[in-house]
């Protein structure tokens, strides 16, 4: 049918922000149901972060209070050393050699202060050689000089002692290093535990929030009218429920949490880089101009990517889901090269921007670790030199290292984040698309509670089409008693299935009123209408549920009200025949099903629900004639006592009605039973006599 409205879906051409505070608000409203395990995610989160930022300094402390324990000789004047000691430095940091001679432990250096610093490197006083100091009476000629009370060993000669001796001289560093190392295993454990704390909350909070998303975006594609669903392919619809809301969901737990640890490790990282020497921060930083530009051009060549394998991928969605329903129709008339053309048309398009984006990516990627690599090169170069010269101490540089490729991680990660917020971005835009998308039959505030009707059925002056220029029905008046049968009868398009759809409310009339027991149709609750009609297609659906389930759908009827519907349309038989009987499964849409059978459980399901106004809408056109006249008779006793509308083009089936509507061209032409109508000689006349000589009819 035409589309009716000007409803509208998301384009699939949404191309969406990096960020956009007005969607992530809604979306976190989904979330704040959950905010609680956020919070504790973000604890987790704190600690990891602190025990990382932790991790490199300690190693730093390692090396430089155990592993290379190493001394500088600093020469001056008794009254400029006696100054120098008078700065109150750690234990071990300054250790007194003469009056005019000062051991400075090299990592000391690192947390003095910058004009002290400055007094003990310029003027020469500072020997640029570093030593081991050990005491004196270990000294057996291996390598070195002793000077007072100590045992210097050169740096670069430290390797010359037997290691028996070296690990014995230095137990108080083995000692030392040790416990430092079971700290590091210890910070370790509790990194792994709230690493794993904060991913599992996070997950759990994030697969919680898509779950409600998903409930509501699928209980609001209910509620919308069959204009909607003209428009909008089924598979289109599946990738928005399915892969949009996936979509979300890897932008929340990937992206949203994770971006505010990675600004913390960042601001950390660098915070404690400047901390530790302010020029060696800067040069490492130096990258960031050219990393920026990396990441601009890469955003500008994914935007346009991402918009077409999102567009693509519903539309390949959406193929699937229409050749699969109508693989009968392809088969039928052999039409599977020409739709396996357009499938691979499609799947080939996909396949192509797929890979467009595997090629950028497989640039980008390696190129920022380049640029990462490059910033880590500098940093060693430029830290080496001051650590050859003295300025810098080994663990500090090692220390800066990690710290640095620490940095580079999570700027790279962020361009990455950024691709997948602009895809969830442009998903989350096409959900609340449909979300904000008003159902064009909508229960009126002022709706009456649900009642039971009596079935009194009119149609004052309806006039009704899907588009405003095209009138589908024009001027319709007729009533109907309760308890009494109307057929509607004419040529194909004459508006007989328009008239059901808008007594079932799937559209609501452009002027006058449908009136249910004397009160407007739309003044009704949707619950009134819903339980008191009963309406059989000719398009019989089966759900892919158990026969019981396809007749009772989720209400309470029990397993006698069950087989008593069943047995009124003489279905009982074929059902009990099924390997299961009643909790047989179907196949989707009832495929191992005839078309006979799949109507009879439509005729049974209708017959269960006991409604008031009972509509079939050529609901025996798929039943042959041995089975209608199975049928008849329930159907005959059914519409005792109840309000029955029937569409139908086989005239034997409505003769009984109480009155016959002839319509043609959207009017209503004749009216009256069969003999009167046949004694019309008018266009029901025509009809009769059309299909009694293909012997469709029977005698009058």
């Amino acid at each position: 049918m035409p589309p009716h409205g000007n409803t509208s879906f998301a384009d699939d051409t949404i191309e969406g922000k990096g960020y956009d505070s007005r969607l992530i608000k809604r979306l976190l409203h989904y979330v704040r149901p959950h905010k609680k395990l956020i919070f504790l995610a973000m604890f987790f989160m704190l600690i990891s972060s602190g025990v990382e930022l932790l991790l490199p300094y300690i190693t730093k402390q390692g090396i430089d209070k155990y592993l290379a324990r190493l001394y500088q000789v600093y020469t001056d004047s008794p009254t400029a050393c006696d100054s120098i000691m008078s700065l109150e430095p750690a234990d071990g940091d300054f250790i007194y050699l003469t009056t005019d001679t000062l051991l400075i432990r090299k990592s000391s250096m690192d947390g003095m202060d910058p004009a002290t610093r400055h007094v003990l490197t310029t003027g020469g006083h500072l020997q640029p050689e570093t030593f081991y100091l050990f005491p004196a009476d270990n000294y057996e000629g291996e390598t070195g000089r002793v000077q007072g009370d100590y045992w210097f060993v050169a740096e670069r000669d430290l390797g010359k002692i037997p290691p028996d001796k070296l690990m014995s001289i230095r137990h108080k560093d083995v000692v030392g290093i040790t416990r430092l190392a079971l700290f590091f295993v210890g910070l370790l454990i509790v990194s792994i535990f709230a690493g794993y704390g904060h991913v599992m909350t996070l997950v759990i909070a994030g697969q919680r929030s898509m779950y409600d998303v998903r409930t509501e975006l699928f209980n609001h594609i209910q509620t919308l009218s069959l204009n909607f669903f003209s428009k909008n392919p089924v598979g289109r619809l599946v990738t928005r429920v399915s892969n949009d809301v996936e979509a979300l969901n890897e932008m929340f737990s990937a992206v949203l949490v994770n971006l505010v640890k990675d600004f913390l490790l960042i601001i950390g990282t660098v915070t404690i880089l400047l901390f530790m020497d302010w020029r060696l921060a800067l040069v490492s930083l130096s990258v960031l101009p050219i990393f920026t530009i990396a990441s601009v051009l890469f955003r500008k060549k994914t935007r346009t990517i991402y918009r077409k394998v999102r567009k693509y991928l519903a539309e390949l969605n959406s193929s699937i889901a229409e050749d699969v329903s109508g693989v009968k129709v392809i088969q039928i008339f052999r039409q599977e090269k020409a739709r396996k053309e357009k499938y691979f048309e499609i799947n080939d398009n996909y396949y192509k921007i797929s890979m467009k984006q595997l090629y950028v990516f497989g640039v980008f990627r390696p190129l920022i670790e380049v640029i990462a690599q490059i910033g880590t090169a500098i940093v060693l170069i430029y830290g080496g030199l001051s650590a050859i010269s003295g300025a810098l101490t080994i663990g500090a540089l090692v220390a800066f290292i990690s710290y640095v490729r620490q940095m580079f991680r999570p700027i790279s990660d962020m361009s990455e984040k950024y691709n997948i917020m602009q895809s969830a971005m442009a998903s989350s835009e096409r959900i609340f698309n449909i979300m904000d998308t008003k159902p064009e039959v909508e229960e009126a505030e002022s709706a009456l509670p649900p009642v039971k009707l009596s079935g009194e059925v009119t149609f004052d002056k309806v006039n009704f089409g899907y588009t405003p220029d095209t009138p589908i029905l024009k001027d319709i008046n007729f009533s109907i008693e309760p308890g009494k049968s109307v057929a509607l009868v004419g040529p194909t398009g004459a508006g007989k299935t328009s008239i059901i759809s808008l007594l079932t409310r799937f559209w609501d009339v452009d002027s006058g009123r449908i009136l249910l027991d004397g009160t407007d149709i739309r003044d009704h609750a949707i619950e009134t209408l819903r339980k008191n009609t009963a309406i059989v297609l000719q398009d019989a659906f089966i759900f892919s549920r158990s026969v019981a389930e396809n007749i009772k759908l989720s209400s309470d009827l029990s397993v006698e009200d069950i087989r008593r519907a069943s047995d009124m349309v003489q279905a009982t038989d074929f059902i009990d025949k099924l390997p299961r009987g009643f909790d047989t499964v179907m196949a989707e849409r009832g495929a191992t099903l005839s078309t006979g059978q799949k109507q009879l459980i439509c005729f049974a399901r209708a017959l269960a629900h006991d409604p008031k106004i009972l509509v079939l809408d050529e609901a025996t056109s798929n039943v042959d004639p041995a089975t209608e006249q199975l049928i008849q008779r329930a159907i005959d006793t059914l519409m005792k006592g109840r309000t029955s509308i029937i569409v139908a083009h086989r005239l034997s089936t409505i003769q009984k009605c109480d009155e016959i509507i002839v319509i043609d061209a959207g009017r209503i032409m004749e009216r009256g039973s069969h003999q009167e109508l046949l004694a019309k000689r008018g266009i029901y006349y025509n009809l009769y006599l059309l299909q009694w000589g293909n012997n469709e009819g029977s005698g009058e």
